[in-house]
């Protein structure tokens, strides 16, 4: 039987549509950082400007005039996050008086303040951040660019019995990013690159509703589709010095979908459902320096405009709607990092990352969401068993600082103030990421 060759381009889509099914993770914010295994051995310092894989067709698309010839890379990176939240004093706030208020108009609540009911539980969860990149020449001035991968994602899940309930039970939100990016040289120090992203949204959102006796369920399942575009420049001082400039702008999603209601009778059923939710632009600086041979040096910053997130508003069909006041800050990281060509096979090496969250304060801290400023340290290795092979092994921990929570929503969006609850939280959190990735060149 005759086999058919395939294109590397189709093998990359392929094996990263297989790694697209699994549930992502969050990192600072929603922003997954991850996308590179040979980036995560450096805490991602210097971008891709070292020009050790194929990322640069998402990070700085100016970056892929640093290398020539075809490439096609696929790998993914293993999150594992513990997140340990102990109940500091979470209660609820309702009248005494909660059937007549309802019942006979004008009667004035009488408000009590109660524990709330239920346990701690680890919100934190395993997943899988997947990446794929392929590069190509057009001519000597031009290259070809695509990349799929995930560049925003939650991921969290507590018992339906836990003290947090009506704040959140599961979350889940996945991005998949479709970038297909250009190059130009023009001139020896001085490249440009644009790309183009049509980037896919499913969020799928759950937690407790408060009745006065057993909780009622809710569920919220959206999605949707819209496009971005990002820029680069790439700037060769001379042959061991390059600088680089990168933007992704932001992109606004219009999800719709469903919510559905259980366990109070009355009110079962599914509406419609829908939301807009601006996920943010974000500016990266880097530098590489080769010192000789074998060693290099590289740094970072990148600045995230998470101040477009003032709020997670969801309006349903039936005229009601949920409203979390979220008001999250401009975020910066800051990374730093070093490599050394052991030999022609092996390359170590080695970074460290600060990632502040945009979570402004303990009143705006969620448990969909329990970010906080966090340190990364990290290493990895690079083995090329040929020419055109190279494997790549990534570690990082990180290593969160500890905060707390002190969150407040209204339980009853139609008389707000009349039934609350405050969620109290001290949180300790930590994880671990490897990854494992291969790269071939044609």
């Amino acid at each position: 039987m005759m086999k058919q060759k395939q294109h590397p381009f189709m093998v990359i889509l392929g094996v990263t549509g297989v790694f697209m099914t699994i549930q992502q993770v969050q990192a600072s914010g929603l922003q997954i950082t991850e996308q590179s295994v040979t980036g995560l051995g450096r805490a991602f310092a210097g971008g891709s400007l070292a020009n050790d894989d194929a990322s640069a067709a998402y990070f700085n698309p100016a970056d892929m005039m640093l290398s020539q010839g075809m490439q096609a890379q696929a790998g993914f990176t293993f999150v594992g996050i513990t997140t340990e939240g102990t109940n500091t004093g979470s209660t609820l706030r309702l009248p005494a008086n909660l059937g007549d208020v309802i019942s006979k108009p004008g009667t004035l609540p009488v408000f009590v303040t109660i524990p709330t009911s239920g346990g701690n539980d680890d919100g934190g969860t395993d997943n899988l951040i997947p990446n794929g990149y392929y590069i190509m020449d057009i001519n000597d001035r031009v290259r070809f660019g695509f990349s799929v991968n995930a560049p925003f994602a939650v991921s969290t899940s507590y018992g339906r019995d836990w003290v947090g309930r009506y704040h959140a039970v599961d979350s889940e939100l996945t991005t998949i990013d479709v970038n297909p990016s250009m190059a130009y040289r023009v001139n020896d120090q001085l490249s440009l690159g644009f790309g183009v992203s049509a980037q896919y949204a499913e969020a799928t959102l759950t937690q407790a509703i408060f009745t006065g006796g057993p909780d009622g369920y809710g569920e919220v399942n959206a999605d949707g589709w819209t496009l971005g575009y990002n820029l680069g420049a790439t700037y060769e001082l001379d042959p061991m010095t390059r600088f680089g400039v990168s933007y992704r702008s932001r992109i606004k999603h219009s999800v719709d979908g469903d919510r559905t209601v259980s366990g109070i009778p009355g009110r079962n059923g599914v509406v419609g459902a829908e939301s807009d939710v601006t996920l943010p632009d974000w500016l990266g600086l880097n530098v590489y320096r080769r010192l000789n041979d074998q060693w290099a040096v590289m740094g970072g910053v990148r600045w995230t405009n998470w101040s477009l997130f003032e709020e997670l508003k969801i309006d349903y069909a039936d005229g009601t709607y949920s409203l979390t006041e979220e008001k999250w800050e401009d975020s910066w990281a800051f990374n730093i990092g070093v490599s050394y060509d052991y030999t022609p096979e092996w390359t170590f090496r080695a970074g460290y990352q600060y990632d502040q969250t945009p979570v402004p304060s303990p009143e705006y801290r969620t448990p969909r969401i329990p970010d906080s400023d966090r340190n990364a340290f990290a290493f990895g290795a690079s083995y090329r068993p040929s020419r055109q092979m190279t494997v790549d092994f990534g570690y990082m921990y990180l290593l969160f600082d500890d905060s707390s929570m002190n969150n407040t929503i209204n339980l009853v969006s139609s008389a707000p103030g009349l039934v609350t609850d405050t969620l109290r939280l001290n949180y300790e959190s930590y994880g671990h990421l490897v990854g494992l990735q291969g790269t071939y060149r044609f």
